[in-house]
């Protein structure tokens, strides 16, 4: 074989390997984003059913028109109150709904409320209160259980509501008891700052074993967004803090869908006319809450490159858009990563019941 032989020889060899590295690149890139793709679906549709699965229960237990005008509930645990009623408390406020939307962050946090472990199904009528040693007589005491939470609600304007634990049920007497201490940590002692002005005709609901879930996107470690859900009350006695639940969901949005007339629709008809994130603030307008839009935005892992060094990258160069507007890419636009929306309808089932 000559020189030249052998140059034309590695020249054709080096023309294939180019060839088959450049086959290999591009379906190494295809698997890449096929395999970001599915689990950027996978991760979309479990966040979905994840939420979806608490909204639907919402409101059981507190769907009751009286309770739905308390706004901020009235609350202790071991020592502290709620904020509204002892600024600087490291409780969170909640607000007695069905379903909250905290619009005034983004993404948007969604919290749901509802009982579970009662077995009283319609409120007691309280005859009478003695507020010092925590004691309250009612019209029957059927179906309240010691360790069930109860919430004392008030039928003046504006409505408060207070949260307790009862610790005794006196059949005979037709009272309850909400001792404070050790078998009691959500009593203060004595009633405390709580109201004491409950009467005659008004309710006590037995709420069982209040859930209350926060649905947010996690504060992004090194760059990872993740959906995560923190349980109120668990997290406030110390017994959970936040849990992660989903990779990759970045943004999360979410809408009341009112029966209230907007648009030529009829008020009160059972039929959703608008959504919008305006918070309802009264028992009037918490009734006309049948369903929840929810939108979650989540971003493909499979980075892509630009097409020339030093260019724009090009996988998403537009927003995101859901039903309800546009959702924000974390590190702005154009962006470099592939993005899925997911988006549903959850009616609330408990508030068209009611």
């Amino acid at each position: 074989m000559s020189l030249v032989e052998v140059l034309v020889g590695v020249a054709i060899g080096l023309i294939g390997i180019l060839i088959i590295t450049q086959a290999y690149i591009s379906s190494d890139n295809f698997n890449r984003s096929a395999l970001g793709a599915g689990s950027g679906q996978t991760n979309g549709l479990i966040a979905l059913f994840t939420i979806q699965r608490d909204v639907q229960m919402a409101g059981y237990g507190i769907s009751q028109n009286n309770a739905l005008g308390c706004g901020t509930l009235d609350w202790y645990y071991n020592g502290n109150y709620s904020p509204n009623l002892q600024p600087g408390s490291p409780l969170p406020n909640i607000v007695l709904a069905p379903v909250f939307i905290d619009s005034s962050v983004t993404p948007n946090a969604l919290t749901v409320m509802f009982s579970t472990g009662s077995t009283r199904m319609v409120p007691a009528s309280i005859t009478s209160f003695n507020a010092p040693s925590s004691e309250v007589s009612v019209d029957g005491t059927a179906g309240f259980t010691v360790g069930d939470m109860i919430l004392l609600v008030n039928q003046g304007t504006p409505t408060t509501c207070t949260m307790a634990e009862i610790t005794q049920v006196q059949g005979t007497a037709a009272k309850l008891q909400m001792n404070p201490g050790a078998s009691g940590p959500y009593n203060p002692p004595a009633w405390g700052l709580f109201p004491a002005s409950y009467t005659t005709n008004d309710l006590i609901f037995d709420i069982g074993n209040p859930v209350v879930r926060t649905y947010s996107i996690a504060t992004p470690a090194a760059g990872k967004y993740r959906l995560q859900v923190t349980d109120t009350l668990l997290n406030a006695t110390g017994a959970a803090g936040p849990q992660d639940l989903v990779d990759g969901v970045v943004d999360l949005r979410a809408q009341y869908g009112k029966d209230d007339g907007a648009g030529g629709g009829t008020a009160g008809d059972g039929i959703v006319d608008e959504y919008n994130n305006v918070q309802p603030t009264s028992s009037a307008t918490w009734q006309q809450v049948l369903s929840i839009r929810i939108g979650v935005l989540v971003r493909v892992g499979n980075y892509e490159r630009p097409s020339t060094p030093g260019g724009a990258c090009s996988a998403t160069t537009a927003a995101p858009t859901w039903a309800g507007g546009s959702f924000s890419v974390p590190e702005g636009l154009p962006s470099c990563y592939r993005y899925r929306v997911y988006q549903t309808v959850v009616p609330l089932r408990n508030m068209i019941w009611r």
